[in-house]
């Protein structure tokens, strides 16, 4: 599909051609005349319109083929490059008007500029030396573009170990296919496309390409699925930007503009298979007068992270924000001088690990442009512990690096790239690097009722054992009972499972240290509350070979209380049970007191005693062979049974 822009652009050019063909030479007027309208495009493009560049530089174009041997016709032409996202291609067209004697001063930095794009940055910094000494006035962008090359140079010194992959033919098109996000567990990925299949199929006439929709694709069987559309709730007739996803895959945040603000965050919940309408997160995230977008939201959901162009450190700077009880987000803070520089920085991504903060800047000792950094981060005061560090090429390169997520073993980044070989414009890429790695717990599965197979909408609750604290909640997917919870490094957590009616699932996951990625698969299988059902109490702790119980315990045996005022009419049996080690008669009499100190503790919390029965079996019912520390441990538990 062609503008009427382009379209008078075609007709000119086989109109000249039809000269230069009948005549034997270019018509000089005529290029004069494409020279002269172009230049009035360039005029109106460096007031800011960006589709006037567009144009200057299709019709500098169309006068250079007509006229190749003009060194100014192709000085104008790397000028107009380096006025759109093309600058690479402004070298050739620069090189050969310095060549042909072009003189101008600027022509030594814009030559610099691509030198320095394609990492021949020692040819750039002596072009920019020669600038500095004709154009004094302009001194500091010079500096910068050489210390850009100075940082390049270290950079490129050292490089890392990575692998690139583009994503295929099943998740990129022909059409521009950007910012991708992922879950912690990769299984989803959602990005930005502006293929032809866009809600209500138009076409932004700024730059000639189809409005931005946002599409999803799934991993199966390693392989991604055809991406869709996330549907008319979703997407509208103008731009809709993905700008970040849980990590259970659960909640989305999207950009959208509008002529009353420049641009808000807003976020939808997938329910089930479908995802709601998205909800503005409010007056504090949001401005009327300034940009936000490009979120990443902790793993418990309780913190963002988002980008603004508020006043701040410099231009674009990256702020914080904590949620409050009633849903809404508190005022967020700046992050301050440690991040955020005079220059931009974008695109935050709080890893899975709780601790590590990447994000995008122009500053700190970036190699042209974003670059992507890292550092750690206090999530309870935003504090920024360690200095933040480049990435390393060729990850970072001398042009925007933006945009990339990471996935929970720190080991891979999903980004978007115009490479050669690409299936676009634009492809989302894999990066796969060996010497970084996560030291967290990713918990995932399914929740299922174990009668009939079927998904189980229950709460997931995760609890720091030796606080007590609520480390958060998290709610499975109601159409296929899938799950993901994020487990950082240096606790000794409590995950309970809860659903009305069922008996609860508990399960107790210590990783107080932890040097590698660790990937926990558990299917959670969901009995109803009757006569038989049995719960295992993985939370509950006593002393050494003793029947006293630990404070750790605490947030279990409330679950059991709870369980018990909500269904009046059954009664338990409270059961003791180690494992194979030591003397039977002893193992015999400690479960048996541990089972009655659980009996004491809810008798406490005002349960009947004629509700509650406990016994002691000691080592003679065991659930796993007793042959491994593992095992052994899996033996040594207490259980509760409905009995009536």
């Amino acid at each position: 599909m062609f503008t009427q822009f382009r379209l008078k652009v075609i007709f000119a050019l086989l109109l000249l051609l039809f000269h230069f063909n009948t005549n034997g030479q270019s018509n000089k007027k005529e290029v004069k005349k494409l020279i002269d309208e172009a230049a009035n495009y360039f005029r109106i493009g460096k007031s800011g319109d960006q589709e006037a560049f567009t144009k200057a530089l299709n019709l500098f174009l169309l006068a250079d083929s007509l006229q190749p041997d003009d060194p100014e016709i192709s000085y104008s032409v790397g000028l107009c490059y380096n006025h759109t996202d093309q600058k690479l291609k402004a070298m050739p067209y620069l090189e050969k008007a310095k060549a042909g004697g072009v003189r101008y001063d600027d022509l030594d930095y814009y030559l610099a500029v691509s030198y320095h794009l394609s990492h021949r940055f020692e040819e750039a910094i002596a072009l920019l030396t020669t600038y500095k000494k004709n154009v004094p006035s302009d001194r500091q962008a010079a500096d910068l573009l050489i210390s850009y090359c100075e940082n390049g140079i270290e950079l490129v010194k050292n490089p890392k170990e990575v692998k690139i992959t583009n994503l295929g033919p099943n998740i990129n098109s022909e059409f521009p296919d950007y910012h991708p996000s992922i879950s912690a567990d990769e299984s989803t990925i959602i990005f930005i496309s502006r293929r032809d299949s866009t809600t209500g199929g138009k076409i932004d006439i700024l730059d000639n390409k189809y409005f931005e929709d946002i599409y999803i694709s799934e991993k199966i069987n390693g392989e991604w699925t055809k991406p869709r559309g996330l549907g008319k709730g979703i997407n509208t007739e103008s731009h809709d930007g993905s700008v970040g996803l849980s990590a259970d895959g659960q909640e989305l945040f999207i950009y959208r503009w509008s002529k009353e603000n420049r641009g808000d965050i807003f976020v939808s919940d997938l329910v089930g298979t479908e995802w709601s309408l998205p909800r503005n997160l409010g007056k504090n995230i949001n401005t009327s007068k300034y940009w936000e977008s490009d979120v990443s939201v902790t793993p418990d959901k309780k913190i963002i992270f988002f980008t603004s162009d508020r006043a701040g450190e410099g231009g674009r700077d990256i702020y914080m924000a904590r949620k409050l009880p009633n849903g809404e987000y508190a005022k967020p803070i700046n992050l301050g001088p440690k991040i955020n520089t005079k220059y931009d920085e974008d695109a935050p991504f709080i890893h899975p690990d709780g601790k590590t903060l990447y994000f995008s800047s122009k500053g700190h000792k970036s190699m042209g442009g974003y670059d992507i950094f890292s550092c750690t981060i206090n999530l309870e005061t935003g504090a920024i512990l360690t200095d933040p560090v480049n990435v390393g090429y060729p990850i970072n390169t001398a042009d925007d690096d933006v945009f990339f997520v990471w996935s929970a073993d720190n080991k891979r980044a999903y980004f978007a790239s115009e490479r050669e070989g690409g299936y676009g414009e634009k492809d989302i890429y894999m990066l796969e690097r060996t010497d970084v790695e996560a030291a967290l717990v990713v918990l995932k599965g399914k929740i299922m009722n174990c009668d009939y197979n079927t998904p189980i909408t229950g709460t997931i609750t995760v609890t720091d054992n030796a606080t007590q604290e609520v480390i958060g909640v998290y709610t499975p997917n109601s159409s296929t009972g899938n799950y993901i919870v994020i487990l950082p490094a240096g606790k000794n957590y409590g995950v309970s499972v809860e659903a009305p009616g069922y008996g609860f699932y508990s399960k107790n996951i210590d990783i107080p240290f932890l040097e590698h990625y660790q990937e926990i698969e558990d299917q959670i299988c969901m009995e109803q509350l009757k006569k038989g059902t049995k719960i295992v109490l993985r939370n509950v702790f006593f002393d050494v070979d003793k029947a006293t119980l630990r404070k750790e315990s605490e947030a279990e045996l409330e679950r059991v209380v709870e369980l018990l005022n909500n269904n009046k009419n059954i009664r338990i049996l409270i059961s003791g049970h180690t494992d194979s080690d030591g003397n039977d008669d002893h193992n015999l009499r400690l479960s048996d007191a541990r089972a009655k100190a659980v009996v004491d503790y809810l008798i406490s919390k005002k349960i009947s005693p004629s509700r509650l029965t406990s016994k002691g079996f000691g080592e003679t019912r065991p659930i796993m062979p007793n042959d491994t520390p593992e095992n052994k441990q899996m033996n040594r538990r207490t259980e509760i049974e409905v009995i009536d």
